[in-house]
């Protein structure tokens, strides 16, 4: 029997595909991307693309495994659940739910990760993390840098004449993004790439600075200074922004030349064809896209 279903994608990703499957007999021979998904339009990354030669793979592991005087054995998932609840209680009673450290961090984003806080929540309390390795560092860092990690609807390029790509190789990382960029380039859009490497992101990108590998920093900085000086900040900066003028005084220690030999970029038309300024004042009313 043959049927076609549709699904989601169960990966830590943003993108949230819909994927349609091909069913035969109880088992999933075929998946490609949801037509109808406003993001997957059709085709999936190369990851899932593959997901079917993990899920029936002959080395997957279907079963859990015990140690047993140095080997692993397979058993039940009734007696795997024995084990760790024999361990849990016995850990209790010696030492004291404090004794557990509950660490999870972003992996599914499905129900699954709170149905586990919940769990060691009444069994403990136990000892838990406080931030975290994975997408929570990502989240305290954009908090710190820009004050709030919310962004717009990726759509919302559609609607800017200066698109900034630094550091992203949306091919690789974010190919649901590359239709995206493709429409906001035919409707006028213009597109610069910032990598050390040239790769398949830049064809799509009017202009690409390649700066010296490490030196981003620098590059920021002749970007900044060039906005303070031409007046292209926001003027209610201060509001919301730490140190402010110490930041300012850090560009401005060093002309936009200056920071430009250091990072190995121009700040002529040489490299860009324009000058640095010209495209960071597009930049300034445009829209960055970081990885």
């Amino acid at each position: 029997m043959k049927e076609i279903r549709k699904t989601v994608c169960n990966r830590d990703c943003p993108d949230a595909c819909g994927i349609v499957a091909t069913v035969e007999d109880g088992r999933v021979t075929r998946i490609r991307g949801d037509k109808e998904h406003p993001i997957t339009r059709g085709f999936l990354c190369y990851r899932t693309s593959l997901f079917l030669s993990t899920q029936y793979s002959p080395d997957r592991l279907t079963t859990p495994l015990l140690r047993r005087n140095g080997d692993f054995h397979p058993i039940s998932w009734e007696e795997a659940l024995d084990v760790a609840a024999q361990r849990l209680t016995t850990i209790r009673q010696e030492s004291g739910p404090a004794a557990i450290f509950h660490y999870r961090s972003g992996g599914s984003l499905g129900l699954l990760k709170h149905l586990s806080d919940y769990f060691f929540e009444k069994f403990g309390p136990v000892t838990i993390k406080r931030g975290d390795i994975c997408s929570g560092a990502g989240d305290a860092a954009q908090e710190m840098d820009f004050g709030e990690e919310d962004s717009h609807d990726v759509f919302d390029l559609l609607n800017s004449k200066n698109i900034l790509l630094w550091g992203k190789n949306v091919f690789t990382s974010s190919p649901h993004l590359v239709p995206i960029l493709q429409e906001a380039r035919a409707r006028g859009a213009q597109l610069v790439l910032i990598d050390p490497v040239y790769h398949k992101t830049a064809t799509l990108c009017a202009t690409h600075l390649q700066p010296r590998p490490g030196s981003d920093f620098a590059l920021a900085m002749a970007v900044a200074r060039i906005l303070f000086e031409q007046g292209w900040s926001d003027p209610a900066a201060r509001n919301y922004c730490d140190h402010l003028d110490d930041f300012r005084d850090l560009a401005e220690s060093h002309s936009v030349a200056q920071w430009c030999r250091e990072a190995d970029v121009l700040p002529g038309s040489a490299q860009t064809g324009r000058p640095l300024s010209w495209w960071v004042g597009g930049w300034a009313g445009g829209s960055m896209v970081r990885e």
